[in-house]
């Protein structure tokens, strides 16, 4: 695709171009522009919104696309703008100016974080939750778009002198751009959003409906969109099925996507790509909760139908002032959802450490332990023996011994050998059950025998006693006081010090940019939870595992644990996850861990 660079900053200059020398041109402009005879027709003078928007194109530096002339229009096929505005020939107000300005730089994602900001301006009552977003982000900028005063005066038309401050800050934004800001959503709990670069080049746009179940409804409702007129296709990815546009250098066809899914009844979302994942001002944008240990406590989340299913974070944090997502799980076979590594909950260990990768544990008064453990399981039998527990609220292939609490879910797994389940209360054997698909009673547990080692359960009867002996070894002594568990991996910030190895992740997954999640403890002893976004080429293209670390410690961590990123990165905070979410949607994940006031219970 080739574009026309517009050099012209008003239309009613273009067709007239060709009898101006250049030089000429542009003393004409600046002299009518940026200058006046007077302060009084300075102050008089105003800026016209296909003015304001022209400026605004060469400020970014985005050509033309092709085939288009109209600054507004232009502007819109960029996304510099997230509306077209009114009558190009009227004057611009300062809430459109600032509309506009704040989501040329990509920072709509952040606006809409910042919506229930307080700002110090009196008149901005009436202004809708997005505009105080927006005003926000140019408030907390640094170059500031809006500098700090009484009021604001949204509905009031832009001058020259301030269109050009809005562009002098836009352009220095282009070099250094810092959004930073602190606040305290509930006692207890403080917040840090911080964005930092912006994006230089136009990025490809793909517009996605998700969440069909089969490869047939997706189809169904791509031949719906093509009956639109509007070309799509379909694939799948982890779960389901979704519909996708054709990329596109400019973003009407995206929208034009997202008008006709709306149409249909689904909702769609954008994706951003880029080639400037590596740039040094490439836009990054993170999120630090920092939580009290003596107002709050931490929990686990697990999805409503046990680990035996998937949920997304927003589902499981019912009653949590904040929440993140957990560790890695697997997502293929008849594993899917099953965390990979230790999962603790008030002592019971709902699924064993994984080899080689640190776990972080804590108990009731919130001490903790940042350790790497080995596991062991055995199942005694009245007077016989012992065997080997295989799993954990997993599922077992061929021959093995599973350990079933209600973590798992409701029901045993339908195994496809011979079974048999031993249900205990405590160590107390209350019945035997063969098959599977069974009840978990609330506060017991099964044994399940599967394959040929089913046959020792004929020899046990209600009363007998099965001891489940359950052992950790290479701790620390501080272990054997904590009661909760999650593990991720590696290890990225130990006593205030970058320090992690690889723990057995590949090289893509630790050297590459990508969202991320992690865990810790500050050097005052308060938890924190972080998530920084990514694969997104206008709102942050994510960072590396010594990114993520080296940003940790330079804001107080001195413990820190990485979590499951990419798609899983999620933070929930006032009710909602708010994040930008890679997949542009929540993920459903296999648990999370939550923030609790002290005394709420789950």
């Amino acid at each position: 695709m080739t574009f026309r660079n517009q050099k012209i900053p008003f239309t009613a200059f273009k067709n007239n171009r060709s009898f101006l020398t250049v030089g000429t041109l542009c003393l004409f402009i600046v002299s009518l522009f940026f200058f006046s005879p007077s302060p009084e027709a300075d102050a008089a003078a105003t800026v016209s919104r296909r003015e304001f928007l022209s400026q605004l194109l060469q400020a970014r530096g985005f050509p033309y696309p092709q085939g288009i002339s109209d600054p507004a229009d232009a502007a819109l096929q960029c996304d510099l703008i997230p509306f077209l505005p009114g009558a190009a020939g009227e004057s611009i107000t300062r809430k459109e100016a600032v509309i506009f300005a704040v989501h040329s730089l990509g920072l709509f994602h952040e606006a809409g974080m910042l919506q229930s900001q307080r700002l110090p301006f009196r008149d901005i009552g009436r202004l809708s939750p997005s505009e105080r977003g927006y005003l926000a982000a140019a408030y907390f900028m640094k170059p500031q778009i809006v500098k700090k005063g009484n009021s604001f005066q949204p509905g009031k038309k832009i001058t020259p002198a301030e269109a050009k401050d809005i562009f002098t800050a836009i352009r220095s934004a282009q070099k250094k751009l810092v959004l930073s800001v602190k606040y305290v959503p509930v006692k207890g709990i403080s917040v840090r959003i911080e964005r930092t670069g912006t994006y230089f080049s136009l990025p490809k746009w793909r517009a996605v409906v998700n969440g069909f179940d089969t490869r047939e409804d997706a189809g169904l409702f791509r031949d719906a969109l093509a009956g639109l007129g509007i070309e799509s296709t379909v694939d799948s990815q982890n779960y389901d099925w979704r519909v996708r546009s054709l990329f596109s250098d400019v973003y009407g066809p995206v929208r034009d996507f997202l008008k006709a899914s709306g149409s249909l009844g689904k909702k769609g979302v954008v994706f951003y790509s880029g080639n400037g994942w590596d740039a040094v001002n490439a836009p990054r944008c993170w999120i630090m909760v920092t939580i009290d240990p003596g107002m709050y406590d931490l929990r686990p989340l697990f999805p409503p139908a046990g680990l035996s299913a998937l949920a997304p974070l927003s589902v499981m944090a019912s009653g949590a002032d904040a929440a993140i997502n957990g560790g890695f799980y697997s997502i293929t076979g008849k594993e899917s959802g099953s965390p990979i590594g230790i999962l603790m909950d008030r002592g019971v260990l709902a699924s064993p450490p994984y080899r080689g990768r640190t776990i972080l544990g804590w108990n009731s008064r919130n001490k903790a332990s940042f350790e790497q453990l080995e596991w062991s399981g055995e199942v005694h039998f009245p007077g016989v023996g012992f065997m080997n527990i295989t799993a954990v609220n997993r599922n077992v292939r061929g021959d093995g011994v599973a350990f079933f609490t209600r973590h798992f879910g409701e029901k045993t797994p339908q195994p496809q050998v011979s079974a048999a389940e031993a249900v205990l209360d405590g160590n107390t054997c209350v019945e035997i059950r063969h098959g599977g698909g069974f009840p978990i009673p609330p506060g017991r547990s099964v044994v399940a025998f599967y394959g040929s080692v089913s046959r020792f359960a004929s020899d046990l009867s209600p009363g007998d006693q099965l001891d489940i002996v359950q052992k950790m070894q290479g701790g620390s002594p501080a272990w054997g006081s904590m009661t909760y568990a999650v593990q991720g991996g590696p290890l990225l910030v130990r006593k205030g010090d970058v320090l992690f190895e690889t723990e057995n992740l590949s090289d893509g997954v630790v050297s590459r940019r990508h969202p991320r999640t992690a865990i810790g403890l500050t050097g005052s002893g308060q938890w924190f939870f972080f998530v920084g976004d990514g694969r997104n080429a206008v709102h942050s293209v994510g960072f590396t595992l010594a990114e993520t670390a080296d940003i940790l410690k330079k804001n107080g961590a001195a413990y820190a644990l990485n979590l499951d990123g990419g798609g899983s990165s999620s933070i929930f905070l006032g009710g909602r996850v708010v994040n930008a979410l890679s997949d542009g949607r929540e993920r459903p994940v296999s648990y999370g861990i939550g923030a609790f006031r002290r005394g709420v219970n789950k």
